[in-house]
Formats: C-alpha cells, sequence, structure tokens
C-alpha cells in the first residue's frame, strides 16, 4: 500500500466554495493509469490533476495528466490553474525576484502538447494569478442549422435564442479541446436553459466535442466580457462552474468573429461562469494578435486551497 497527498483547490476564485474545484496530487509518480482514475472517481470533482516531477529529465519541468470521475482528458483548465497555484504554494515553484508582479514561467507535458503556464507572484511571495497558455485556436466544425434547433431543443433553450443570434454562428473551437462554442441572445434565455444531458451527452459523443459552452455578451459584472455555462455530461461532467479550455476557446471565438472590441497586442476578456451553481467564478483571458492573427492565448485566475489529505492506494 502506498499513502498519496492529495488537495482540494478552488480555481478561478479567491474565497472559499467559489470557482471550480480541482482534485490534485502534486507527486505522483509511480501511480498506474488505473489507480489515477480510480483517485478521480473517489474524489468525485469534474477533474483531478496528477503530477510528476520531470526537471532536469525530460522535455518539460512538469508532466501532468487530467482525469475527469469516467475518463482521462488532454487537457484541463481549472485543474491546470489549481495544479500550479498548490506548486508554487507549496514552495516546488520558487519566485525568482523579490518584486511585486514577480511572473515565473514552467512548462507541463499533457496529451495536448508541452505548454508554457506562467506564476505570477506578489509582494508577500505568495501566489496571485497563474496563467496557462492553450494551443492556438483551430475551428474544427460548424454546425448545421438543423442541428441548432436540434440543440436549442436538448437545451431546454427558449426558441430562437441560440439560432436568432446575428452577428456569429455558432463553432467547434479548440486551443486543445473541441468544444461547441455558442453564443446566445440574452443572459435569460441563457440563464433559463434546463439540458436533458443524456441527450447532450449523445450530441457531443457522435461530434467527437468535449462540450458545450454556451455565451451572453450580458453580463452580471459591468466589467465582465461574457457570462457562460458549460455543459459537459459526455466526460462525466453535467455542468461545470468555471471552464478554462472553453474560455481559451471562447475568447479566441470572440477575436475570431470581431463579437468584441479587439486590441493588439493583447485583447483581455473577463469570463464569468457558475453563478447558477452558486459557485462564482472569474476566468481571465488574453488573447495576442499581430496584424489580425491570433498568436497567442493565454487563460487564468486565482485559487484557494481548501481540503489537505492522504489517500491510500494499491501500489
Amino acid at each position: 500500500m502506498k499513502t498519496v497527498r492529495i488537495f482540494q483547490v478552488d480555481a478561478f476564485t479567491d474565497v472559499v466554495f467559489g470557482g471550480n474545484p480541482a482534485g490534485v496530487v502534486p507527486d505522483a509518480t509511480g501511480l498506474s493509469e488505473e489507480t489515477m482514475q480510480k483517485i478521480a472517481r473517489e474524489m468525485a470533482l469534474s477533474e483531478t490533476a496528477f503530477i510528476i516531477d520531470t526537471r532536469g529529465k525530460g522535455p518539460a519541468d512538469f508532466e501532468v495528466r487530467f482525469f475527469t470521475p469516467v475518463a482521462e482528458v488532454d487537457l484541463c483548465g481549472h485543474a491546470t490553474i489549481g495544479a500550479f497555484w498548490l506548486l508554487a504554494q507549496l514552495g516546488s515553484i520558487h519566485r525568482v525576484a523579490k518584486t511585486d508582479g514577480d511572473e515565473v514561467r514552467v512548462h507541463q507535458l499533457t496529451k495536448a502538447g508541452k505548454l508554457p503556464v506562467d506564476i505570477l507572484f506578489g509582494c508577500e511571495g505568495t501566489p496571485s494569478r497563474v496563467m496557462m497558455t492553450q494551443n492556438l485556436p483551430k475551428v474544427v466544425g460548424r454546425p448545421s442549422r438543423e442541428e441548432l434547433r436540434e440543440l436549442e431543443h436538448i437545451l431546454g433553450a427558449p426558441e430562437g435564442c441560440i439560432t436568432g443570434f446575428e452577428g456569429a454562428v455558432p463553432q467547434v473551437v479548440s486551443t486543445g479541446l473541441p468544444d461547441l462554442i455558442v453564443p446566445v441572445t440574452s443572459r435569460e434565455a441563457l440563464l433559463s436553459m434546463r439540458p436533458n444531458m443524456a441527450a447532450v451527452s449523445d450530441f457531443c459523443l457522435s461530434r467527437g466535442i468535449i462540450s458545450v459552452h454556451c455565451f451572453s455578451l450580458e453580463t452580471l459584472d459591468p466589467t465582465s466580457t461574457v457570462h457562460c455555462r458549460d455543459f459537459s455530461p459526455s466526460v462525466g461532467v453535467p455542468e461545470e462552474s468555471a471552464t478554462g479550455t472553453a474560455s481559451g476557446a471562447t475568447g479566441a471565438y470572440l477575436v475570431l468573429n470581431r463579437l468584441i472590441e479587439v486590441t493588439e497586442p493583447v485583447t483581455k476578456i473577463i469570463c464569468e461562469q457558475g453563478h447558477i451553481l452558486r459557485r462564482p467564478s472569474l476566468i481571465h483571458v488574453e488573447v495576442a494578435t499581430y496584424e489580425g492573427e491570433i498568436t497567442s492565448v493565454r487563460v487564468g485566475g486565482s485559487a484557494v486551497t481548501v481540503i489537505k489529505g492522504d489517500i491510500v492506494v494499491e501500489c
């Protein structure tokens, strides 16, 4: 038997019981894939991150694997934020200078590729924000009009709130995972959705997408850019209170379709999410462009460690 340290970190928030909780195993050395999956199922959170320190031994500083309660996924935004916030908090990643705003870059090796992660430190040497770089966006699909009418039905959405949106059509965008980004005519329509999760799961599985990520340009906080809801029952997460990967895809979608003012070199976007689940979240997205072309997408925020303990597993 082996005792493994495990933590629960609330990501994309600075208060306990906000944001999106993720499980984090800061040292997963020697754990089998089967054991990781069992731990993720036991944690019963949307994702659990398993970290192996590979500094000096591999192509990246850390290897990170992400598991939902039912399956492994290539990448997870909120679990990345939680994982690297925890590593900085535990002293596994150190600040370089002793100035407010000091930023340290490390690289994580995921099944979506080798990706940079930047940890910003405050004046007291504690982490203040974690920003993950995602893959450059790819538009990999576009639903038909008939599919969008089907989507309105299975989401329990008011008729016309998706098909009647003017200015852009839903697209499958990937910055690491393929998410269907869906603009909705109003926040009221967005919050009224009561999805048939089994039907949404079938919809996603049949099209090879991870989630249906809906947003409205009407926000609760006037400083936010969009209000979002994310449905990904096909990977065991009916609705998520903060979704990092899909937020990166949403930021890219907003810029590609010019639904917001685009400013070079960086357009800054704030996504609010999770209010309907009583876990409000703020997700910061930075989309860099040069001469109209997207050159990078970063997603991040703050986090809070809320639970720490040990779990006993078979070696």
